[in-house]
């Protein structure tokens, strides 16, 4: 382990209580305890019984780190126990959150990274002239008596440490530790992700020749040890962005959450035939090699194999009935959280960003309460990108994001035309 993983949590009340949980992980499908089970269900049965607080006001947020425990699903998880461990520590920090709420003063501010720094479209080659980007952080802090909490949102992978060797929160962990040292009496510091679906950070000039495995799959320590120092460099630039913001416009008014599940299509999927028997192919080249001492560069090359077609076999296994998706969105005065289930693309958040105006703030969250993959814009299909691809990465059809935004934008107006306005 590199550094270590937390949940951190906030509770706010004014009249009804929402808690905001940011959990450093990958993305938290919900069947990963098994058949009949709902891990954010179970989580939030747990956080209403010891709080009080109902399911539909508790948002738990993943960071997407991509050095953390495989929880996305796509592949079965192999240690239960650890995974009620990790459903428990959440369950406690919600509590403690409740527990340890004082009277505070809210403000919302907004800044920028330098454009190209840390998020940039890896899908560029696809649009026609500039492709869509999100530089904005925006700081929320909660300031009481010696006292204070910050939420803060910024769009791009945490993927600057990804495939090697050690577990790590990559740059929001870096980040939060820096605002929880500098922010006066900060108790944490809360990483809530954008719609960083095609956003990640441009290559390090200075390691991004250098690959983390050599042929033989051993580790290159030298490479992984200047990807860490990068990651470091990065996630500090981005602290000292967010506690340069200042709290520009203060946050009154009611505290209340809205949640809906709605059916989204499911892509559409190759027949199986094909592909079990590629496996099966694969998988016999792969023994052969083994039995025949083949040298362990093959060896490396041919397991590879065998994974992409397991992958190909876990989207496809999963049939293409319709998908209960949420959304939740969270308003925290003039402030509104929007949080979608899966990665959302760019474009999608810009949407609802387009929603904040004068008297509220709209932030879209990705990677909330469920990860079922890609949420693309519609056009994405069109063109050569990754996330539509066939794998587990990419469950819901051309149109799910979309519908999934729209859902999240109505939401947010039926917030703001409440009687409790």
């Amino acid at each position: 382990m590199h550094d270590p993983l937390f949940v951190r949590a906030t509770a706010i009340t004014n009249g009804e209580t929402v808690i905001v949980i940011a959990v450093d992980s990958l993305g938290i499908n919900n069947s990963i305890l098994g058949p009949g089970r709902d891990f954010t269900a179970e989580v939030r049965g747990r956080i209403q019984q010891q709080t009080g607080v109902p399911p539909t006001h508790v948002m738990i947020a993943s960071s997407h780190t991509h050095s953390s425990p495989e929880t996305a699903d796509f592949r079965p998880f192999p240690d239960q126990d650890w995974l009620a461990t990790f459903r428990d520590r959440i369950v406690q920090a919600a509590r403690e959150a409740v527990e340890s709420r004082r009277p505070v003063t809210v403000t919302v501010g907004t800044g920028e990274v330098l454009r190209g720094t840390l998020a940039i479209n890896r899908n560029s080659h696809v649009y026609p002239g500039a492709p869509p980007e999100d530089p904005e952080v925006t700081v929320v802090r909660l300031q009481g008596d010696e006292w204070s909490t910050v939420l803060y949102h910024f769009t791009t992978h945490p993927v600057y440490v990804q495939v090697q060797p050690y577990v790590s929160a990559d740059f929001p962990g870096v980040t939060s530790a820096m605002i929880e040292l500098s922010e006066p009496h900060c108790q944490a510091a809360l990483f809530l992700p954008g719609a960083a679906g095609n956003q990640a950070p441009p290559p390090d000039p200075l390691t991004h020749d250098g690959s983390r495995f050599d042929e033989e799959n051993n580790p290159d320590f030298e490479v992984i040890r200047n990807l860490f120092a990068h990651n470091e460099r990065m996630g500090m630039y981005l602290a000292q962005t967010a506690l340069d913001i200042p709290g520009e416009t203060e946050l009154t008014g009611p505290v209340t959450a809205a949640q809906r599940t709605v059916q989204v299509a499911s892509r559409s999927l190759p027949d199986r035939g094909p592909f079990e028997a590629e496996l099966i192919d694969r998988r016999r080249a792969l023994a052969d090699a083994v039995d025949r001492g083949a040298p362990r560069t093959e060896i490396v090359q041919l397991t590879q194999l065998v994974q992409d077609t397991e992958e190909v076999l876990v989207a496809i296994d999963r049939g293409t009935d319709p998908i209960d998706a949420e959304v939740q969105v969270l308003r925290i005065g003039g402030l509104a959280l929007a949080g979608l289930p899966g990665e959302p693309f760019v474009e999608l958040g810009f949407e609802l960003k387009s929603m904040s105006d004068d008297d509220r703030t709209v932030l879209p969250i990705g990677y909330a309460n469920n990860y079922l993959g890609y949420l693309t814009h519609p056009e994405a299909w069109d063109t050569p990108v990754y996330e539509v691809s066939l794998g587990p990465w990419t469950r819901i059809g051309r149109f799910g994001g979309q519908q999934l935004t729209d859902t999240a934008k109505s939401m947010v107006d039926e917030l703001w035309t409440t009687p409790n306005e």
